[in-house]
């Protein structure tokens, strides 16, 4: 019975072979992968640095040296007045849609998202510098531009969505001024949304899982994204470890988990240190904005220097692209930048494959 199988899938070979062009279909795909990374530029000063190129880089990934294919300044402001979009005429065939058929979805809004995400705590030196940064908070919303849209979320115990994506600065302020209440805010009607996190508040039960629950909300979003975090740690501070070093910060895998989202929603944090002085968990602070490509700033001493230095840096950002190496092994690999002296480079630490 072997042996007679060997004709018959011969002949279905040669019939296969014989078919005429017509009944082939040959299909050729090809895929071209690159990799997009937001890259903000600072001086030390916190002044934004325009003008700069691919040639004034060299970018490793994984200790690797790889070619840069662009690296573009993106202003984030308002479009010039009376500046539209430009639209294809009809051709000879095109005729209006009728009444029945259904109308193009609306283009996605301009302008930058940014997320106020206060972390709060009944210590009194946190309680304080809440309401010192809350101030700088709604100093801050004063700046932004009309195509911008803010949200406001809390944590405390869990996740709360104080405020959707809006530019209604009367909501806005509403939200930042009762950030510390628990309850949901109403979504917004219609995307951009930060909706997607209400579902996950309750499970919400860290700070880490908080930002898994943002960066996901935010993952699917277009447009140039930013959280900007009133905050006072994230991570532990172990006195003794079993290895018997003294003192160290810990980190949970939800840690790692949500630095990963936030690359993936190209949503750097910038971290506003609401604490009192200097503590311990400042180092997780630092962390968490160094490798989501943000700031780490102490508000203790200047706060209105701190917001107005992030308020600055999101002026505008580079875009980064190039092409990932042919590398041995798939998962996380290291985005390394080298710059000018003298400019701060802020980007994301790594991508995954």
């Amino acid at each position: 019975m072997r042996r007679a199988s060997i004709p018959a899938a011969f002949a279905v070979a040669v019939l296969a072979a014989a078919a005429s062009p017509a009944q082939q279909t040959v299909q050729e795909q090809v895929h071209v992968t690159v990799v997009e990374v937001t890259v903000h530029a600072a001086s030390r000063s916190g002044e934004p640095v325009q003008g700069l190129g691919p040639r004034d880089l060299r970018l490793f990934v994984d200790g690797r040296d790889v070619p840069i294919e662009s690296f573009e300044w993106v202003a984030n402001e308002a479009a010039a007045p009376g500046r539209t979009a430009a639209k294809a005429e009809p051709g000879p065939a095109a005729r209006p849609a009728s009444a029945a058929e259904p109308s193009e979805p609306p283009a996605p809004p301009t302008g930058r998202l940014i997320v106020l995400f206060f972390q709060w705590h009944i210590e009194a030196a946190k309680i304080e510098g809440h309401v010192r940064m809350s101030r700088q908070a709604l100093e801050f919303l004063d700046t932004l531009q009309p195509e911008d849209r803010a949200a406001v979320a809390t944590f405390g115990s869990r996740l709360w969505l104080r405020q959707d994506f809006t530019n209604d600065r009367a909501l806005l302020r509403s939200a930042v001024q009762n950030a510390l209440a628990l309850e949901n805010a109403p979504a917004a009607p219609q995307p951009p949304s930060l909706s997607a996190i209400v579902a996950h508040g309750a499970d919400a039960t860290s700070i880490e899982k908080a930002f898994i629950a943002l960066g996901d909300a935010l993952k699917p979003l277009p447009g140039s994204k930013a959280v900007i975090f009133f905050g006072w740690g994230i991570g532990r501070f172990d006195f003794m470890t079993p290895d018997g070093v003294l003192g160290r910060m810990v980190y949970s895998p939800d840690y790692d988990r949500a630095v990963s989202l936030l690359g993936q929603a190209q949503a750097p944090v910038f971290a506003l240190d609401v604490s009192g002085g200097h503590h311990q968990l400042e180092e997780g602070l630092e962390r968490l904005s160094f490798e989501t490509g943000g700031y780490y700033m102490p508000t203790w001493e200047f706060p209105r220097w701190a917001m107005s230095t992030v308020s600055r840096a999101l002026t505008g950002h580079y875009v980064l692209v190039f092409r990932p190496p042919h590398l041995d092994k798939r998962g996380f690999h290291e985005i390394k930048l080298d710059g000018p002296s003298g400019v701060q480079l802020l980007y994301r630490r790594g991508y995954q494959d």
